[in-house]
């Protein structure tokens, strides 16, 4: 039983009537994800603990414990279900996270994604139908940076109001 699977085969989406049954049409932005080696964690695996990685890893199934990378893309995939604080460069969330996201670069929440935590990042897109309970916290010009003038005029606008 394989939990990790590398894809690196290329696909041709020219001819649908050679897959035999059962096979199903893959989309082009999975198929460029193979091209860039994907590491995919299938609905029946169940990880505890915490993963390293450098490219693109793509969870299904679920996992409970620490994300940590500074390169790499993750995906949680529509049955995938996350119980973590995850730190990434970009993530795309299709499935369930419980958890806080730091992402150095962006997050996609897809249409039926469920955020329950808090998400830092550069740029953020969420879609219609997404459900997502804490706090966000989108800086276009990164974290490191704080804007001394915000944090004042929120005081005097509190000031000016009483």
């Amino acid at each position: 039983m394989k939990l990790f699977r590398k894809d690196t085969k290329e696909t041709k989406l020219t001819d649908n009537t050679t897959g035999g049954p059962g096979k199903k049409n893959e989309s082009r932005k999975e198929i460029e994800m193979k091209e860039e080696n994907v590491t995919n964690m299938t609905a029946d695996v169940e990880i505890k603990g915490t993963i390293k990685f450098s490219h693109i890893l793509k969870i299904d199934g679920k996992f409970e414990g620490e994300m940590i990378t500074d390169e790499g893309d993750f995906i949680v995939g529509k049955t995938g279900s996350i119980k973590a604080n995850i730190k990434v460069k970009n993530a795309i969330i299709e499935g369930h996270v419980d958890g806080n996201i730091v992402a150095s670069e962006k997050v996609e929440l897809k249409e039926r994604a469920q955020l329950i935590g808090d998400l830092k990042a550069r740029t953020l897109v969420i879609e219609e139908g997404v459900v997502f309970v804490g706090k966000c916290n989108v800086n276009p010009d990164g974290f490191k940076m704080e804007n001394p003038n915000f944090k004042e005029g929120k005081k005097e606008e509190r000031k000016d109001q009483v």
